[in-house]
């Protein structure tokens, strides 16, 4: 019987996880995505499933711009050369003397990312199509030939586009008279964002993501979700400046990461992404599931939980049914949930519902938590404990003195939420008279009232 069970369990994964890949799919068909990809990766083992992986994404009709990190290949270069890299404020100075092998070095990471392309059957194209400047003088710096973006030729990138191909952008800027200047692929990254309609922005390294270990937390980001690898599942732009503010020790490169996504969010991307290129199908997972094992950082709602509508019942009955199977809940149906659909709540990851939960009022000014259901692939992720918590806070702002719940199976999951155990004494009187005695369901009790 365990086996068949668990066996049942997985097909229920298996079925929740194809769905929201088709949904996926027809979300982002059409959508640009841009990918910064660390040049430290080309010589992993993955490597080449990494770029199969991205050529996946661009037949299933995502538009792909690439731009190519390039630290690794112009310091191997530099130091053949037996040419000395100084930094300023982690940016290259970039001396006359350097800037050729820098350009050789970006140009020849961009050609093996579009011989790669090409080998998955995409074609890929790269071009000068970013006007740069002097960085200049700073606080007595002479940054000599390292550059800052000024204009991306965007019309072209997106006739291109259109076209089919993956353009490839080397952080290699010209001036007007075809002068050279070395840029950042990280603000040249995020610098498309201005100019483009980005769905999503990619950093895609070693890192992946911002660990929860550690971490100093404060009054926005005390409910982070973690990933089963501890790292940081989602952050809005107020809990990414949040997490920089109390934590100053991060390193260089987790900082540089949540402030150009911020950045990249202010400047209109909807998603940006840090996942790491070393873990087979890290990209595919972090496109087509709400829960990939990378930290993404959002402008805009990401996640939530919200009043349902009628449209959410097919979803609310979908997930509700294996917790009914189970005799966890009992049955409910389109009529029951439609009745007193004002009461029920779902939790909503990029529109798609993956929990639900209700609070029903009583005459003795108590009210009941019911009906808290979460999808088969979702509920190690904390979404049942977000509709509990806010389902609390719920009667809390409508007055009620106290909250109550049946459970057969889930007393421990709810004592930390500060339930208690209560008697049918502690129910209102139609909760009280209509008491499944067969069923024999424990109860708790939460009181809301100051003392």
């Amino acid at each position: 019987m365990d086996m068949t069970a668990d066996f049942n369990e997985q097909k229920l994964e298996v079925s929740s996880f194809i769905r929201e890949v088709f949904s996926y799919i027809n979300r982002f068909k059409g959508q640009l995505f841009v990918l910064k990809i660390e040049d430290s990766l080309m010589d992993n083992p993955l490597f080449p499933v990494l770029m199969r992986d991205i050529t996946l994404l661009h037949k299933a009709g995502v538009k792909v711009l690439i731009v190519p990190g390039t630290r690794k290949s112009i310091d191997k270069q530099l130091v053949a050369w037996e040419i000395e890299s100084k930094f300023a404020a982690g940016i290259r100075l970039t001396s006359e003397e350097a800037l050729p092998l820098i350009e050789q070095a970006s140009l020849g990471v961009a050609q093996r990312i579009m011989s790669h392309l090409t080998a998955s059957g995409c074609h890929g194209i790269q071009g000068n199509w970013v006007m740069a400047r002097s960085l200049g003088i700073i606080d007595g710096v002479d940054y000599m030939r390292t550059g800052k973006i000024e204009r991306i030729e965007k019309d072209i990138l997106e006739h291109l586009l259109s076209e089919d191909f993956i353009p490839i952008l080397p952080p290699i800027g010209w001036n007007k008279l075809g002068h050279a200047y070395n840029l950042s692929s990280t603000e040249l990254a995020t610098e498309l964002c201005k100019y483009l309609v980005v769905g999503k922005l990619f950093f895609i390294g070693s890192e992946n993501g911002i660990r929860s270990e550690g971490l100093k937390t404060g009054q926005d980001t005390k409910y982070l979700e973690s990933t089963d690898s501890g790292v940081i599942s989602a952050l809005d732009i107020d809990q990414a400046e949040e997490i920089l503010k109390l934590n100053p020790n991060l390193d260089f490169a987790q900082v540089d990461y949540l402030q150009n996504a911020i950045r990249a969010c202010k400047a209109g991307a909807n998603r940006v992404h840090l996942i790491s290129g070393e873990i087979q199908g890290s990209v595919l997972q972090e496109v087509f599931s709400s829960r990939g094992d990378g930290t993404m950082v959002y402008a805009n709602q990401y996640s939530s939980i919200r009043p349902a509508t009628v449209d959410d019942i097919p979803d609310i009955l979908r997930i509700m049914q294996d917790y009914i199977a189970k005799g966890y809940l009992i049955p409910r149906t389109q009529e029951s949930i439609s009745e007193k659909l004002s009461d029920y709540v779902v939790y909503s990851i990029d529109n798609a519902i993956h929990g639900c939960g209700a609070i029903h009022a009583f005459e003795d000014g108590s009210a009941e938590v019911a009906a808290i259901a979460v999808a088969a692939n979702y509920r190690k992720s904390g979404v049942g404990a977000a509709i509990v918590r806010h389902l609390i806070a719920t009667g809390r702002m409508k007055g009620y003195k106290k909250l109550f719940l049946l459970t057969t199976q889930a007393l421990d999951w709810f004592y930390p939420f500060g339930f208690r155990d209560g008697t049918l004494n502690d129910l209102p009187p139609t909760k009280r008279n209509n008491y499944n005695l067969k069923r024999n369901s424990r109860i708790l009790i939460l009181s809301l009232e100051t003392k």
